[in-house]
């Protein structure tokens, strides 16, 4: 008699979520062996690289955005997700289902198993995979943390692509601005272009010109003016003028720009525009499109780029609710100001949920002045910190409203009962929280 113990995909899922408890193992040689044993998948497909502390994620949703419209198959993987496992892995624009990575994870289950690998390392290794059996042309990796040792480093890129650059993950990656920059340097490869958002650290800028000189790759430093970004279209995002032309985006503050403009130099450094050009491209469904051209497609593509829980406003019971995965100070920053510009004098009540790794007083320090309110909660994971802890960051001299409200879900019905007038609410801190919140809040996106 044999017998034969099967899995389902959500038991595969909680074992795969279970991984999570290995912590990070800052070592690439388990990811070149495993990805060896499966025949290195990753070397099917042309491949872009993006590092960075914060814009990431837009910058890969905008440079897949852009080589999607100009017709080919595409691969995006992105972490972490927000509400469903599948997000981390699109083909052509689309999360997959999960027949699709559950075929490939039992496949590769035994050399998970078998290298010990962790949650990161295994889903990079799925995405690898999952992306050479779709028959993807193009895929734009995200790195998870740092650069240099991170599970996606095994490739090389047809270009890298470095975001700005801001402090975190500073027990990883080292406790200075320089320290992590040459981590995520780390990414450059021996005569790969690197496009990067031009530091305004002279000594970041010098160590990236000296990381392209030694390995002899083409720097290319971007970067574009205030006074060429233009905030609130007429599609509800942002706008910005950039070699002559204006571009329009979906997605929402003058940050975008910046995210927008790195991919679209990105894609510039690849042999689809080195080459021939990608006008004339044929589309993904086959048919041929005339009177195309490739400042047609950058445009369309950034145009389309979308990615969850970026500045991303909900309508729900008619109140206004801003959900933005900012993590750290310096996307505190950026979150305020996005708030200032599309909700100039409205009260803004927050609703705040941070990993205790954080440095959660200076990005209390940054929402208080816009702050008529705090929720403090707690997502549910053990890296979260404490909302009583939160509590003391407050200034004594904060007029706002403070809650402590365990429970994400009870803080957004909470926050929308006690909302007055045309309150804006905004839930930020983590992916953890902004997933709870988008979980229960429902709401129609704006």
């Amino acid at each position: 008699m044999e017998l034969t113990f099967m899995q389902s995909p959500q038991q595969i899922k909680s074992r795969l979520f279970s991984l999570l408890n290995k912590g990070i193992k800052y070592d690439l040689t388990r990811m070149y062996q495993a990805a060896a044993l499966r025949g290195d998948p990753q070397k099917s497909y042309v491949s872009i690289h993006v590092a960075g502390t914060n814009g990431k994620g837009s910058t890969c949703a905008c440079v897949e955005s852009i080589l999607r419209r100009a017709g080919y198959k595409t691969g995006l993987y992105t972490s972490p997700h927000i509400t469903d496992f599948e997000e981390r892995f699109r083909i052509d624009g689309v999360d997959i289902d999960e027949n699709t990575w559950f075929g490939v994870y039992k496949e590769q289950e035994k050399v998970i198993n078998d290298l010990n690998l962790t949650f990161f390392e295994a889903a990079t290794l799925m995405a690898f995979e999952i992306f050479k059996n779709a028959g993807v042309e193009y895929a734009v990796f995200e790195t998870g943390m740092g650069g240099r040792l991170d599970a996606t480093n095994i490739i090389t890129p047809a270009v890298s692509v470095i975001t700005k650059l801001a402090l975190d993950h500073r027990e990883y990656l080292g406790g200075s601005i320089d320290a992590i920059a040459g981590e995520k340097l780390g990414i450059v490869k021996p005569g790969v272009p690197l496009v990067m958002l031009e530091p305004d650290n002279r000594q970041i800028k010098k160590l990236a010109v000296d990381k392209c000189a030694e390995l002899d790759s083409e720097l290319t430093f971007a970067g574009i003016n205030a006074d060429d970004i233009i905030c609130g279209n007429a599609r509800g995002g942002v706008s910005f003028d950039y070699d002559n032309h204006r571009y329009d985006l979906s997605l929402f503050g003058a940050h975008q720009a910046q995210n927008a403009l790195l991919a679209l130099n990105a894609v510039k450094k690849t042999e689809i525009f080195r080459l021939n050009g990608i006008a004339g491209q044929a589309r993904n469904d086959g048919s041929d499109e005339t009177g195309i051209n490739e400042q047609q497609i950058l445009y369309d593509g950034l145009k389309s780029a979308t990615l969850a829980g970026r500045f991303q406003i909900f309508d729900i019971n008619g109140r206004a609710v801003v959900m933005d995965v900012g993590h750290n100070p310096d996307a505190m920053e950026v979150l305020v100001a996005a708030l200032e510009k599309r909700f100039s004098g409205r009260r803004v009540s927050f609703i705040l949920g941070m990993m205790a790794d954080k440095d959660t007083s200076a990005a209390i320090n940054v929402l208080s002045p816009r702050a008529s309110a705090f929720y403090f909660t707690r997502p549910n994971t053990e890296r979260a910190a404490a909302p009583r802890a939160m509590v003391d960051f407050i200034d004594a001299k904060f007029g706002g409203k403070l809650f402590i409200v365990e429970d994400v879900g009870y803080a957004v019905n909470v926050a929308l009962d006690n909302a007055r007038g045309d309150d804006v609410i905004c839930v930020t801190g983590s992916f953890y929280t902004v997933s709870e919140a988008m979980r229960v809040a429902g709401g129609v996106y704006c």
